[in-house]
C-alpha cells in the first residue's frame, strides 16, 4: 500500500512538472531574447566606458594646460605612435617579426593637432611599393596613436 502511494506520488509529480513542446520553444526564445538584450547591454557599457575613460583624459589633459598656463608656462602636448609594417601574409613568424620590429615615438605636436587625434586611430596606412616592385611582398606601414598626453 505504501509502494502505491509513492508511486502515485511519484507520478503526479512526473506529469506536473514536465514542460509541454510549446513550453520549452517559449523558454529557448526567451532564453535567446535574454542572450541579446545581455549582449546589448554589454556593448552600451564598453561604449559608455569608453566614452567614461576619454572624459577623465580630457579632465587630465585640461587640468595639465591649466597648470602649465597658471605658471607662465606653455604646455607641451605630446603624441606616442606606434610604427610597424604589416604583411599580407599567413605565416606567422612575419607577423611576429613585425610586431617586435615596431617602435614607438613621441612627438611634441600642435594644440590643434592633439585635439583632433584619438588613441587607437591609425595615422596612415600607406602601401610600400618599394617592397613589391622589388620583393613581391605585399606589405604597408602603419602608424597608430597609442599616446597622448600633455605636460
Amino acid at each position: 500500500m505504501k509502494h502505491l502511494i509513492y508511486i502515485a506520488l511519484a507520478l503526479i509529480v512526473t506529469a506536473t512538472s514536465c514542460y509541454t513542446s510549446e513550453d520549452q520553444k517559449r523558454l529557448q526564445q526567451e532564453c535567446k531574447d535574454l542572450q541579446i538584450q545581455k549582449t546589448n547591454l554589454q556593448n552600451q557599457i564598453d561604449l559608455k566606458s569608453q566614452t567614461v575613460y576619454n572624459l577623465r583624459q580630457q579632465v587630465a589633459d585640461l587640468t595639465k594646460e591649466k597648470s602649465a598656463l597658471q605658471s607662465g608656462m606653455e604646455p607641451k602636448y605630446i603624441v606616442k605612435f606606434k610604427i610597424k609594417q604589416g604583411t599580407f601574409t599567413l605565416d606567422i613568424f612575419e607577423h611576429i617579426k613585425n610586431e617586435m620590429n615596431a617602435i614607438e615615438i613621441e612627438v611634441p605636436v600642435h594644440k590643434d593637432f592633439y585635439n583632433r587625434l584619438s588613441i587607437g586611430q591609425d595615422i596612415t596606412d600607406s602601401f610600400k611599393w618599394g617592397s613589391l616592385v622589388m620583393d613581391g611582398d605585399f606589405s604597408s606601414l602603419h602608424m597608430k596613436v597609442v599616446g597622448k598626453r600633455v605636460e
